[in-house]
């Protein structure tokens, strides 16, 4: 008896040893998924459909990079929705981050509501207050410091404190690169931008070059620096400042000869920087048109696709004619650009040329 009683003991124990773990997984699971409805309970919803999932379509893109009609669907909605979203948005940033869409989709749909939705500021930058310690803390902070660039010009004090004092951690290049989403709301932060393109870390150099570019204000003082960071020791930057130029357009006429020289860069990275400056300058098209047909031959294909856009941006007849002559281009990239810039300089004379565009694996169409 004593016997059976033992061995009893002993299987329950087993049993209890061999379940404990699915125990714990299942409890675990039961409490993240409480903890999942908690997170959506009480959302607002537009047309039936709750904010959280609009926030997430606000991401969706287009073959073309550009916001595809679901996109901009979701964008309205989330305007209509209104302040109320507010909360519910700062809360989907917040760590712990239960769904890897949302995060993104919050700041997308506070995008969406820009200015009107500053209230969010104080929220927002306690959020970058706090350390980053582990990599759900270093994701919401890197989406918080992007919605508050959409904010407005209040968000620029908390912006600039927190890119200060993120100063040493690699991710406060990102926060640097963000002032350029204000655009010209931005020129308050170019005193400290400018600073921060001599910075001894090439990532924060590069960070506020680009955001010097997006921003396009106070063209008599930043036009030397980006025309000084064509210099710069890392490639990127020098690709950057080199495209940034380009931003100002004739204001910065004067960096011609700069960016000419610049396509002789060493580094196609930074070739291809100065092919969009030049693109975007439009001075001198019978000096840049040739040059860029050159590009259009490069054995680089990332050359040749950034040489065809910049040629869209460029127009005019000879640039149409240029371009003609790349529409059978080996890579299908390539060819993209090529007819979308051909479309963009005259549509009708290219339809006219009975030229259509092909993809990748698409049999090449006129061809008997």
């Amino acid at each position: 008896m004593k016997g059976r009683i033992l061995a009893a003991c002993i299987g329950l124990v087993i049993v209890a040893w061999v379940l404990t773990p699915f125990i714990s997984w299942r409890w675990r699971q039961h409490d993240q998924t409480i903890a999942f409805r908690n997170v959506f309970r009480g959302e607002p919803a537009y047309n039936g459909k709750p904010l959280h999932e609009w926030a997430m379509d606000t991401q969706d893109e287009a073959i073309t990079g550009e916001p595809s009609p679901l996109a901009i669907e979701a964008v309205k909605a989330v305007q209509t929705i209104g302040p109320a979203a507010i909360p519910w948005l700062i809360k989907w940033i917040k760590p712990p981050v239960t769904d890897s869409r949302m995060p993104g989709g919050a700041v997308y749909a506070l995008k969406a509501l820009g200015p009107e939705a500053k209230s969010a500021i104080p929220e927002l930058a306690e959020i970058l207050r706090k350390p980053p310690l582990t990599m759900d803390d270093q994701s919401s902070l890197t989406e918080a410091a992007e919605a508050l660039s959409y904010l407005g010009t209040d968000a620029i004090p908390f912006m600039l404190a927190a890119a200060t004092n993120l100063q040493g951690q690699h991710i406060q290049w990102e926060l640097i690169q963000n002032f350029g989403n204000l655009g010209t709301n931005g020129v308050s932060a170019i005193p400290a931008l400018i600073g921060w393109t001599q910075d001894k870390d090439s990532w924060v150099r590069l960070g506020a070059v680009n955001a010097l570019g997006n921003i396009g204000m106070e063209p008599k003082i930043v036009i030397p620096v980006l025309r000084k960071a064509l210099n710069d020791s890392d490639d990127l930057v020098r690709r950057d400042a080199a495209s940034a130029l380009g931003n100002f357009e004739k204001m910065a006429a004067d960096a011609l000869p700069d960016l000419i020289k610049a396509l002789d860069d060493p580094d196609f990275q930074v070739q291809t920087g100065a092919i969009e400056g030049l693109g975007r300058l439009g001075e001198q098209p019978e000096i840049v048109l040739p040059l860029l047909a050159k590009k259009m031959r490069s054995d680089n294909w990332v050359v040749r696709r950034v040489a065809a856009y910049a040629l869209g941006d460029l127009g005019g007849q000879q640039a149409f004619d240029i371009l003609m002559r790349s529409t059978d281009d080996p890579k299908g990239f390539v060819r993209e650009a090529v007819f979308q810039s051909l479309k963009k300089i005259d549509p009708k004379q290219l339809e006219k040329s009975g030229k259509k565009f092909y993809g990748t694996g698409q049999p090449r169409p006129n061809q008997p």
